[in-house]
């Protein structure tokens, strides 16, 4: 799967399945790299550099600039530019050593590799094989072993003067979106581009937000979102109900509520929204099972197959698909290859710990607009507490 096939099949960036997608996608990329990667050590494990390498070569880091030049070394490297014809020449020493090795071609691997895990000890196994392969590559050419390595690095994730294209926009939103904390991460590996590069594109897109900022949500700051968004649409509390609101609307509920609109709207169609519409008992924990039930009598096989909007179509009025994805996900997300097992698997997590006691008696907190127009909380339950909108678990 390319970029162009994944924001195709992304459809709302909003639901949270483009997310899942998106992931899967981060992980097969991170898994053909650890793949190459691998291939790569057994291979070249025990090599050593066998060829005569001039002094600039030697050092022992591929990140590092070379020392300045020493007086007294005659031979000198070139610091412009790397051209067209030492660009063929790099390319050929990779054709010269996939071939004599038996290496996949993979050189974007190479590049995009991070060795985040492993020891960064320039005698560790990893780093002698890359600083071997960098090396490889920089033969025959008047440069330092790091320029090739820096070189191939810009190259190859990131092209000087690449324009932005809608598809990467696409997923950029979508991560921006559903998980701006860890955005950058995952954009830098599936777009193949630098953190600084990907910051300041997400600063022009997204200008005129306000930094997310992790709010406390009580019950007067809630009433405050519910009657800024009353008062920018124009609409009463009870045709709020499913409702999509422009992003204008949301601009200037962000000024409102000085917080970041992406966060606000979220918070509303995940929660709020479901607090307020769904006006009924609810216990989390038979929700959950019953959305586990629908899952199992559907023809989905794995959780980034599930279409969360047809879900919603087996529950009573007021809920959204946000807020069943939510409940749901938070079961699962910290689990090994979660987007890729069975549902079946999935289903037995879920109604395993639904059993757990700390989760038998969670209910939905309720909320209802009083005659003074503030937001209060509906009783269902004798011994439910007053205090915070806490978050679903």
């Amino acid at each position: 799967m390319d970029l162009k096939t994944l924001a195709n099949e992304i459809e709302d960036v909003l639901d949270p399945a483009s997310m899942d997608k998106v992931l899967m996608y981060y992980k097969d990329v991170q898994e053909e790299d650890e793949e190459f990667m691998q291939i790569l050590f057994e291979n070249l494990r025990n090599e050593t550099v066998y060829w005569l390498q001039p002094w600039y070569q030697l050092s022992g880091c591929l990140t590092r600039r070379l020392d300045e030049t020493d007086e007294k070394n005659e031979e000198k490297y070139r610091s412009d530019p790397i051209c067209k014809e030492e660009d063929e020449k790099i390319n050929k020493n990779w054709r010269k050593l996939i071939k004599k090795y038996g290496l996949p071609d993979k050189l974007i691997s190479f590049a995009r590799w991070k060795n985040k895990e492993r020891s960064k000890n320039p005698n560790s196994n990893e780093e002698r094989v890359r600083r071997f392969v960098a090396s490889y590559l920089a033969r025959g050419l008047e440069r330092t072993v790091q320029q090739v390595f820096k070189y191939i690095i810009s190259h190859l994730i990131e092209p000087s003067k690449r324009h932005y294209t809608a598809e990467e926009e696409k997923i950029m939103e979508v991560c921006f979106t559903h998980q701006p904390h860890n955005a950058v991460i995952y954009l830098s590996a599936i777009l193949g581009r630098e953190p600084r590069g990907i910051y300041k594109r997400l600063h022009y897109l997204f200008k005129g937000c306000k930094e997310t900022k992790r709010l406390k949500w009580t019950i007067p700051l809630a009433t405050k979102l519910v009657k800024s968004i009353m008062m920018h649409t124009g609409l009463p509390l009870e045709e709020l109900k499913y409702q999509t609101f422009d992003k204008s609307v949301w601009l200037k509920v962000q000024e409102d509520m000085n917080q970041n609109y992406i966060a606000l709207s979220k918070f509303w169609y995940t929660y709020l929204h479901v607090q307020i519409f769904a006006n009924y008992d609810v216990k989390l924990n038979k929700l959950k099972k019953k959305v586990y039930r629908v899952l199992r009598e559907s023809h989905y096989q794995v959780w980034t197959d599930i279409r969360w909007k047809d879900v919603l179509k087996h529950f009573p009025d007021g809920f959204t698909h946000l807020f069943l994805y939510k409940i749901c996900s938070t079961t699962f997300v910290k689990h090994p290859n979660y987007l890729k097992i069975p549902i079946e698997k999935i289903i037995e997590i879920g109604l395993k710990k639904a059993k757990m006691i700390r989760f038998n008696n969670r209910r939905l907190k309720t909320l209802k607009l009083g005659d003074d127009g503030n937001l209060e909380r509906v009783s269902y339950h004798l011994t439910r507490k007053k205090g915070m909108i806490k978050n679903p678990k």
